[in-house]
């Protein structure tokens, strides 16, 4: 493990573009899934379908064909991006649908009782949302996020095909530099163990907390 030392400090420093990576990710698509969920809850049967058919596409597609769309598409459209930022938009509208999915089953799961109750002293259809859905619905949707959050942290990994410098493509130049493969990946499944078993740990937390008797 003495090479996996000397060039530790090399994979740190790109276990930082994997983590940065990853919050992008993951605050992007909880803020898109979150306003998707809440119109696929709430919103007209045209909205509901659309989005229904949004979810089951993007769920039903691998991440990396995904990541392969974006990276070869918006130059098709004239947009030049960083291959970074493709692989990043991919990775949200992946996670997206999936928390999309999430919110909308937690908003629907809010007893149609507590509804009533704030119907009846006066509440109006915005305010039962904010004041209500939103918050029963995210404390029911909180475990379910949270481990989508570290399959996220995860999937950063796919990036490294269409050459964004993150753990997995450091990873690989190190191994073909000291052809270590072995003591190399060893480092980095821990440097990955040790971003995502805090979320892990979180995310039993959570279970425990608000699990619905």
């Amino acid at each position: 493990m003495n090479i996996a030392f000397l060039n530790l400090g090399y994979l740190l420093k790109a276990a930082l573009v994997t983590v940065e990576m990853a919050a992008a990710t993951v605050v992007l698509s909880f803020l898109v899934g979150t306003m998707l969920g809440v119109a696929a809850a709430l919103g007209g049967t045209f909205v509901r379908a659309v989005l229904t058919a949004y979810v089951f596409v993007i769920r039903g597609v691998p991440v990396l064909v995904l990541i392969f769309i974006a990276y070869f598409g918006l130059p098709r459209l004239g947009i030049n991006a960083p291959n970074y930022v493709a692989a990043t938009i991919a990775l949200v509208v992946y996670f997206a649908a999936f928390v999309t999915d999430i919110i909308r089953g937690a908003i629907l799961a809010v007893p149609r009782t507590t509804i009533e109750a704030g119907k009846s002293i006066g509440l109006q259809k915005f305010q039962i949302l904010r004041e209500i859905q939103l918050p029963l619905g995210l404390r029911l949707a909180l475990p379910p996020l949270v481990t989508t959050a570290s399959i996220a942290v995860k999937s950063t990994s796919y990036a490294s095909i269409v050459g964004v410098w993150e753990l997995t493509y450091a990873s690989r130049e190190v191994v073909e530099r000291t052809l270590a493969a072995f003591e190399i990946f060893t480092a980095v499944m821990l440097i990955y163990f040790c971003i995502c078993y805090p979320i892990s740990l979180f995310a039993s937390y959570l279970q425990r907390r608000y699990q619905v008797a």
